[in-house]
């Protein structure tokens, strides 16, 4: 389904003032274009990658093309490509999608999108020609002095039944996975606490923060689904993929468990194994694997390992991004199997928690993350539901994996606190 505007309604030039923002890391980048986001503007999307990679951010709908079912993101891409090809500059959209490919998800061609390709190069805006970009700015500096300083004073809905409900739904799996006729390996459950606020939540904030403190993540935001995922589902740039798998979680006083621990590796190797099966499928050639190592991050540290490999250019980061999800990483082993015992012991509906989140071009290229590490905010901005989940084996221990989900789920904490 497409709701569009007249695509000669964009244009891409230069950012008056860019030249101060070229050198930039990527969190101050952020921090500086969020402070020219109009302060009516409650729903930002927003992109930054770590290590000096893209950074955009956008606001207001131009078009947006919205699909289910088999393939969503490559017919939603496929919507968009058609729909931009009489565009004299190639747009960008931004997308996410649910982890039940059943619900609807899409892609939004903000109205105005401020993005910057890499760290060092030129920001540039698109938009619609007629718009005043030094009216954009001042209306910037206006939002910053109005937004309020005030921490948000925040309470979490006490659920009696949590701990309960997810220790049943644990052990219900690890009896299914230890039953060897089941022919299941692995299985992904989540849970989530509920968070309401005395005022609304600042999402720009919350972003700023994360970009902050999440410098090896990829900080998102799309329409109130806001978070830092550190693990990459597919990145598509100059007919090379790259990805990056994470399964094993230790806190950092018990990281050197990780490496020489049987469980979390068989549980990573799973995860790896999910993806380079699917690799051919989805047009790749000549992967790389460098792994597994230590990724350290502020609250966990993982077991993680990089896939490179090459491509046709004809190939797209939607299409790559459908035939790989959902991976093992967040949904288990085998596919199928892994996704009904999760419908059978599932106490919350997921929405777009583990779908997959991020952004697309015009010619395919683009980065999708898995939507990990973050929260759904309500519609007024005044609750958030955080998420986390943890990969359930046949030897898995329920305290073991509530402690896991915990630890995933302090960066979200921490974050709201701030918005």
């Amino acid at each position: 389904m497409t709701d569009a505007a007249d695509p000669a309604a964009l244009r891409r030039r230069a950012l008056p003032g860019a030249d101060a923002l070229t050198p930039l890391d990527g969190s101050d980048w952020l921090a500086r274009v969020l402070e020219l986001v109009p302060h009516r503007i409650g729903r930002p999307y927003i992109w930054l990658a770590p290590h000096g990679g893209p950074a955009m951010v956008g606001w207001g709908t131009a078009a947006s093309f919205s699909a289910s079912g088999p393939r969503p993101a490559s017919t939603a891409w496929q919507q968009f490509r058609d729909w931009s090809r009489k565009l004299d500059s190639d747009p960008l959209a931004f997308g996410s999608f649910p982890f039940d490919p059943a619900a609807p998800g899409r892609l939004v061609v903000p109205a105005v999108t401020i993005v910057r390709t890499a760290q060092g190069r030129r920001s540039e805006i698109i938009c619609a020609p007629q718009t005043d970009l030094l009216a954009i700015i001042e209306a910037g500096r206006q939002s910053t002095l109005m937004r309020d300083p005030a921490a948000p004073r925040l309470r979490e809905v006490d659920c009696a039944d949590a701990r309960r409900s997810w220790t049943s739904a644990v052990s219900a799996t690890t009896t299914v996975l230890a039953d060897r006729t089941a022919g299941i390996e692995k299985v992904v459950l989540s849970r989530a606490v509920d968070v309401v606020a005395d005022r609304p939540l600042d999402e720009l904030r919350i972003a700023r923060w994360l970009g902050e403190h999440h410098r090896d993540c990829w900080t998102f935001s799309h329409e109130g689904l806001i978070g830092a995922t550190p693990e990459l589902l597919v990145e598509v740039s100059e007919a090379i993929f790259r990805c990056r798998i994470l399964a094993g979680t230790r806190t950092p006083a018990w990281e050197g468990e990780l490496l020489d621990d049987p469980k979390e590796r068989h549980e990573h190797e799973l995860s790896v194994d999910s993806v380079t099966a699917r690799l051919e499928e989805a047009g790749l050639n000549d992967p790389h694997l460098d792994g597994p190592f230590l990724l350290r991050l502020p609250n966990v540290t993982h077991l993680a390992t990089d896939i490179t490999a090459s491509l046709d250019p004809a190939v797209s980061s939607a299409h790559i991004t459908d035939v790989l999800f959902p991976t093992a990483a967040i949904c288990g082993t085998p596919r199928s199997a892994a996704f009904e015992q999760i419908r059978r012991v599932e106490s919350i509906d997921r929405g777009r928690f583990s779908g997959p989140v991020g952004w697309t071009a015009t010619d395919g290229s683009g980065q999708w993350g898995l939507a990990l590490r973050c929260a759904q905010l309500s519609p007024d901005s005044r609750a958030a539901r955080i998420f986390a989940g943890a990969g359930i084996l046949a030897s898995s221990e329920p305290d073991n994996e509530w402690h896991e989900t915990q630890a995933k789920m302090a960066p979200m904490r921490q974050a709201l606190h701030h918005g």
